[in-house]
This record gives structure tokens, C-alpha cells and sequence, in this order.
């Protein structure tokens, strides 16, 4: 019985993170995306805003022609912790694992702000899997075809991680390396700017530029609690809270969800919110 949970927790890894033991034979990989791991990475590439995006394509088969138009843009995390905890954002390392598990993102950004173009806006990347958005019931395990997908280097919170990897091995991970930079939020507000423009349809707010979790929620937590809404650039209002307010109230005021108004504002939702509490509410 040891020995089947252990395997399940292997699969599981390597399914969420392309993770494979190291001592293991890993999985093969088909000659031509043993070749596309080789590639250089292109720095001769257009700029968003200044900071270049550098192109890292993989291959065709990573994903398909796109025939529906862009509404959403999804952000999720990424990273090779799990087997290399004190080295978790090696950009091939990464890169391999899209190879290995068969997905793919149209954009990931580095811990240094960098931005890396895997999959062109005008194909569908396989990032977000099968789930459903509120609001959204046609898209429901088909959201790879209306959206954008954005990997973001990072590493969540302890609880986050521990359904996927071992405690000693989050304890490995330097402080520095859980969570996002600045730098990421910059580059990410700067590459946001740019796909809007060339996909009008993408509206500015929250219900069209979602995290993974609120598209599969239960299956998947990034980009999660450490990903701090407030600092990305779209729609919102300003709420002063007011005497007998409920998250469940607000949340019915203005027509967005409690784990919304939550994740936007970083709340704890066990902590009683006060009169006069500052709020952004998202449109």
C-alpha cells in the first residue's frame, strides 16, 4: 500500500510539474522536441514596453491553429521545485518540462522581469486544461481556445505546494525564491498592455483576466494567495466599508465573487473586515 501512494504522488508531480525522479529513467522524449530543448533562445524579437520578449517557441505540436477570438488572459505559476528545490527557475529546465507533460503557454515571465514567447498569440496553447469560468458556461473545459496564457516563475505558499511535493522539500527553497518580484509585476502589467491592444476583445477587469485557480478551482492553486491582484492595471472601484458589511454583501453589491474580492484584496477570509477598510473591487 506504501508503495502504490508513492507512485501516485510521482505521477501526480510529474502531471503538475513535470517533475521526474532523478534517479529514475525519465520519461523519452520524440526526436523533435529533443531538438527544440537545444535551441537558443531568440533575442532578436519585438519589445513590450522596453523590455524585450525573447522568443523560446516550442514546437508546432505543443499547440493549435486558433479559430475563436481572444477574450481571457489566464495567469498561473511555474517552476522546477520539485526536483530542484534550491535551483527551481533554470529556464530550460522549465522548458522541459512543457515537453514532458504536453502542455504549453503562450508566455512566461522570468524572476528578472524577462519575458519569454513559447507559443504565438495567433495558436492556442494547452495551459488551462479542463474547469469552467463563472460567467462563462460555453467555455466550460475549452478555455484554451478563448484565452492567453501567462507562466509566471514562482513558487506558492507551503499549503499551496504540499498537495505536489514533500515538506522537506519546500523547506529547501531560499526565502527569496516563494512568491513574485517586482520586476514580474512590471513586465507582466507591460506585456498585459500590449495583448490588450492587439485583442480589443480582452476586456481590462477581472472577470477576462483570471487566475488558474478560478478557472479550476480544487484541481489547481495558482497563481495563489501570494500573487497580489492590486498591482496589476485593469478596472477597478474603491469601497469604504461600512457598518454591517459582509464579504457575502459586497461580493452581491457589485456582482463579483467573495474569493474575488478576497484574492484582489489579499484578505483573510477568517478575519472580520472593519468600518472605515479601504477595498478595491474589481469590475
Amino acid at each position: 500500500m506504501k508503495l502504490r501512494s508513492f507512485f501516485s504522488l510521482f505521477f501526480l508531480c510529474l502531471l503538475l510539474f513535470g517533475c521526474s525522479d532523478q534517479s529514475a529513467e525519465p520519461a523519452p522524449i520524440p526526436e523533435y522536441k529533443k531538438q527544440a530543448v537545444k535551441h537558443n533562445i531568440s533575442q532578436t524579437s519585438v519589445s513590450a514596453s522596453n523590455v524585450p520578449i525573447l522568443n523560446f517557441y516550442l514546437s508546432p505540436q505543443s499547440s493549435n491553429p486558433r479559430t475563436e477570438k481572444v477574450t481571457h488572459v489566464m495567469i498561473h505559476f511555474i517552476s522546477n521545485a520539485i526536483q530542484k528545490p534550491q535551483n527551481p527557475y533554470d529556464v530550460k529546465d522549465v522548458y522541459r518540462i512543457f515537453l514532458t507533460t504536453g502542455t504549453s503557454t503562450n508566455y512566461m515571465i522570468g524572476r528578472n522581469g524577462e519575458i519569454y514567447r513559447l507559443v504565438s498569440e495567433d495558436r492556442v496553447a494547452f495551459h488551462a486544461g479542463k474547469g469552467s469560468l463563472p460567467g462563462f458556461p460555453q467555455y466550460q473545459n475549452k478555455m484554451n481556445e478563448y484565452s492567453i496564457g501567462i507562466e509566471m516563475l514562482a513558487i506558492g505558499t507551503r499549503d499551496e505546494m504540499l498537495p505536489v511535493m514533500p515538506g522537506n522539500t519546500y523547506g529547501l527553497i531560499a526565502p527569496a525564491n516563494i512568491g513574485y518580484t517586482d520586476v514580474q509585476y512590471r513586465s507582466l502589467n507591460r506585456l498585459l498592455n500590449e495583448i490588450l491592444k492587439r485583442h480589443p476583445t480582452i476586456q481590462r477587469d477581472r472577470k477576462h483576466i483570471v487566475g488558474h485557480n478560478e478557472y479550476a478551482p480544487g484541481r489547481k492553486t495558482d497563481p495563489g494567495k501570494l500573487f497580489d491582484w492590486s498591482r496589476i492595471n485593469i478596472s477597478h472601484r474603491n469601497y469604504t466599508v461600512k457598518s454591517g458589511d459582509t464579504l457575502w454583501k459586497i461580493a452581491q453589491k457589485f456582482g463579483v465573487s467573495i474569493q474575488t474580492i478576497i484574492k484582489y484584496n489579499n484578505l483573510n477570509p477568517n478575519v472580520y473586515l472593519k468600518v472605515g477598510q479601504k477595498l478595491l473591487i474589481p469590475q
